[in-house]
């Protein structure tokens, strides 16, 4: 019998202990400590509004992989002097164009003169200074030696005892598989100059042909008349979403590779194009891009900044054909293209193939240009609807010395009802700048020194509003205005910076890189920049910037505006609050919200509602706002229940982390190593998901692929709905939790097409033990689950037990059930346990189709009551 209706002192009832419902996971504690609802480990799972678990959906391709898989061609780098020493090969490279190599890059050296062992050739970088334009590799000799080639490991080998390949030579030599042309060991010579040998490389001289280094893939020649291949995609730096105001429905994704900005309309996946400065600039390394003053920034850290204006452009098509690979277009009204710019053809119809694609461009006229397509066709096109539809080229910011405004005279100023007319030729003044009134004849003058904001703007034409009496056309009175004066010695363009936040109408940046052509470093890390209103090119040096840290080791790592009077910098080792944000910021004030924590990635900050969560080098924290001027930090970390996790973060990439809320969701993606330490994490592998709703820790998401790489994570509108979406290294953007099913990705360079995954998940409870120390039998246990809609499911379960530790042969459910559990259908599974120990924990690894967990029970019995001790 398993249950008795009274138990005397010799008898051993069957304890039940179990879990109805699953909130969050604990992976801190040890799984006997956790409560009724926490898990040990939720793998690609999502604990529902219901208390179920459930595997999650797979991941949805949008747009495959658009880097080429060939190197596009970048300028090379001149080298000024290179040595060696030690086996360390250092090169002081020319300072311009700026570095965009990091360490682990290959680069390819070429044309060094040397007297032994070469130097040129293509290694990985050991180690690159962006101050002293200083790059190392490592470049060690080789010799061969009865067919085996062999590296030297030491500096100088003197004895003809310490032969390759012999016990004396062990601590010498490894042999090496891809040396090349190596000479030969020979026994008459008793000693060998090794990698260790100081040594001083040729250099070319400029009049004969520069020495040059340069990414890898990348032609090198002897002199700088390179060009760049604009269809050589081969690097994604950075992606952001982009919102047209003026329409319901239309999201963008923008996505910055090295040569050109490529462009996702949500609603119908087509693709669009834009060049950066006609060709002639190229992104080199990850970059903050973010939409504001209607315009779209790609913020490149130590090179001027790169916006154009993303509202898409339309001219209807008024015919079209297509003759062998080449379709000549004709718009209604002038297209506003030149040769080489992007266009993107859409609603062309009456094809055999289909024509409607991005493509650069052939400009014949005005309204007419051609393009060339991969395949042959002879058609002429249904235009009915068709349109030829483009974005603007991105462009630099004005950079260099800043031309300061003049004063702004009109002798013939007219005011009607409060609102004052200036007519003034070219005055430069924009809708929300702010005029200084300087001098004027009655009724002008009872204003001087007073201020105003323009509202509205035309190139010859700027009215303002001013509480002056009516004064008519034909009175013909004198009014003189300057604009915003600035607060400190003047005004500069804007700065160089790796990102910026619009806040209050103005633009912030961290002020680490001047406005110069090229940019300077300004060696300070710790100071914010701040546009006037409307403006974001024009900086106030001195009165609209701000110091964090006062010196001390610090860095600026995020910006993030709070309320309309609030900013927040997030510094690498503290956080400060800045206040007064709405008015003249000569009234901000700076305070300290801690120094114990800081931000180690900027894109890890996201706002939920009164509080922010971040990454810092000691978990997720999150701090709080009580009210709109306090704020308040927290002194645990968010993440401590999943500390084992947080300690496999690879540092190294740590500062490439991006997190977003979504569905009452915070999601950051992280570098994950295989283990604490291992190193082994380049890339942005894998997706943590805080829930608001449990209060906790829901799942640990991840590809089952080494080779997919997270760039961004992005919320933005399909149709009327918003979706969570991911770009990745390669370019690809993938809608996340969208598909029934495997993970459908894009995983290397050049492939288009998607690679089905199976998502691997995994639930493990906690450890259930009757709430007694003593160790028992468990005999049986029991499952609720229920299949998804429109998919037969199973799955496997298995024990493990602790003291001692064991685990039982895996069951599935269809094994038990005779079949998997079809569509839609639940079923109470039991099964036997059978095993002996202090605690026991279920693990459910679905296999097939997604079905819900609601409940796991088990049964156990006290086994051992005697008071001799056990191990």
């Amino acid at each position: 019998m398993s249950r008795y209706r009274s138990y005397g002192k010799l008898d051993d009832p069957f304890v039940t202990e179990g879990d109805t419902f699953f909130l969050r996971m604990n992976a801190r504690l040890r799984p006997n400590q956790l409560k009724p609802g926490e898990v040990a480990l939720s793998k690609n799972g999502r604990m529902n509004d219901d208390g179920t678990w459930q595997t999650r959906k797979g991941l949805s391709t949008l747009f495959g992989s658009i880097t080429s898989g060939t190197d596009a061609i970048r300028l090379p780098y001149v080298i000024q002097s290179a040595s060696r020493s030690s086996g360390v090969v250092s090169i002081v490279l020319d300072a311009t164009p700026s570095l965009s190599f990091i360490p682990g890059d290959n680069i390819t050296v070429a044309d060094l003169g040397f007297s032994t062992d070469s130097p040129n050739g293509t290694f990985p970088l050991e180690s690159v200074n962006f101050t002293t334009k200083v790059i190392t590799f490592i470049s060690s000799s080789f010799v061969e030696h009865n067919g085996v080639f062999y590296k030297c490991l030491q500096d100088n080998i003197s004895s003809a005892s310490n032969e390759p390949g012999t016990p004396g030579g062990s601590s010498f030599w490894s042999s090496d598989t891809n040396a090349s042309e190596a000479p030969t060991w020979s026994n008459s010579s008793v000693s060998y100059s090794g990698p260790g040998v100081n040594d001083t490389f040729t250099v070319q001289p400029a009049s004969v042909g520069n020495t040059s280094v340069c990414s890898p893939g990348n032609s090198i020649a002897t002199t700088l008349n390179f060009t760049l291949n604009d269809d050589g995609v081969n690097a994604v730096y950075g992606s952001a979403v982009y919102s047209d105001a003026s329409s319901n429905s239309d999201d963008f994704i923008f996505t910055a590779t090295n040569n050109l900005c490529i462009i996702l309309r949500l609603k119908d996946l087509v693709v669009f194009k834009s060049r950066y400065d006609a060709g002639g600039e190229t992104v080199n390394g990850p970059v903050g891009m973010t939409q504001g003053f209607d315009k779209m920034f790609i913020f490149r850290t130590n090179n001027t900044t790169l916006s154009a204006s993303p509202k898409l452009n339309q001219v209807a098509i008024s015919s079209a054909s297509q003759s062998g690979q080449t379709i000549t277009v004709n718009t209604s009204t002038d297209h506003g293209r030149v040769t080489g710019d992007f266009v993107t053809l859409t609603n062309l119809g009456g094809w055999t193939v289909n024509p409607n694609n991005c493509y650069d461009i052939t400009k014949t006229s005005s309204t007419q240009f051609t393009v060339t397509m991969d395949s042959s066709q002879t058609a002429t096109f249904n235009v009915s609807g068709a349109q030829v539809e483009y974005f603007a080229d991105f462009t630099s910011v004005p950079s260099g010395t800043y031309t300061a405004p003049q004063y702004l005279t009109d002798t013939t100023t007219t005011a009607s009802s409060g609102l004052v007319t200036m007519d003034v030729p070219t005055h430069g003044l924009s809708v929300g700048d702010q005029v200084t009134i300087r001098d004027g004849q009655s009724p002008y003058d009872l204003f001087k020194d007073q201020s105003a904001r323009v509202n509205s703007a035309t190139t010859n034409q700027f009215t303002f509003n001013l509480g002056v009496e009516n004064v008519s056309v034909g009175q013909s009175l004198s009014l003189t205005v300057s604009k915003q004066l600035a607060i400190g010695k003047g005004f500069i363009h804007q700065p160089a910076a790796p990102f910026g936040e619009f806040h209050q109408r103005r633009l912030w940046l961290p002020f680490q890189y001047t406005s110069d052509a090229p940019p300077i470093d300004r060696e300070i890390r710790d100071e914010i920049a701040v546009s006037d209103i409307f403006d974001s090119d024009t900086f106030d040096i001195i009165g609209n910037q701000f110091r964090t840290s006062s010196g001390k080791s610090d860095f600026l790592v995020g910006i993030k505006g709070f309320t309309q009077d609030s900013v927040v910098a997030f510094n690498r080792k503290s956080i400060h609050l800045l206040t007064g944000a709405s008015g003249s910021l000569a009234d901000v004030k700076t305070t300290m919200v801690t120094d114990e924590v800081g931000a180690s990635a900027r894109k890890s900050i996201v706002q939920v509602a009164n509080q922010f969560l971040f990454l810092s080098d000691r978990g997720i924290f999150a701090i709080q706002f009580l009210d709109e001027y306090n704020l308040r930090g927290t002194g645990t970390p968010l993440s401590e229940p999943i500390q084992p996790f947080i300690d496999r973060i690879n540092q190294n990439y740590a500062h490439l982390s991006t997190g977003v809320y979504f569905d009452s969701r915070y999601w950051l993606a992280l570098p994950l190593d295989s283990s604490p330490g291992a190193g082994d994490a380049t890339k942005l592998n894998t997706i943590i998901v805080y829930s608001f709703i449990n209060g906790g820790f829901e799942s640990i998401d991840s590809v089952n692929s080494s080779e997919f790489g997270i760039r961004d994570l992005l919320v933005a509108r399909e149709g009327a709905q918003n979706a969570l979406y991911l770009t990745t290294e390669e370019g690809g953007i993938h809608k996340v939790d969208s598909a029934e099913g495997d993970d459908l990705v894009s995983l290397t360079a050049g492939q288009a097409t998607t690679t089905p995954i199976p998502v691997i998940s995994q639930l493990t409870t906690r450890q259930y033990d009757a709430d007694s120390m003593d160790r028992k039998n468990f005999s049986r246990a029991e499952f609720h689950v229920k299949s998804n809609d429109g998919f037969s499911t199973d799955g496997n379960l298995q024990f493990i037990t602790e003291d001692p530790d064991a685990t039982t042969e895996t069951t599935s459910i269809s094994s038990l059930l005779g079949g998997k559990l079809a569509s839609d259908e639940e079923a109470s599974i039991r099964l036997r346990v059978r095993k002996r120990g202090f605690g026991v924990q279920a693990d459910f690894k679905p296999t097939d189709g997604r079905p819900y967990l609601r409940s796991a029970k088990v049964d156990a019995r006290i086994a051992d009551r005697s008071t001799t001790s056990v191990s």
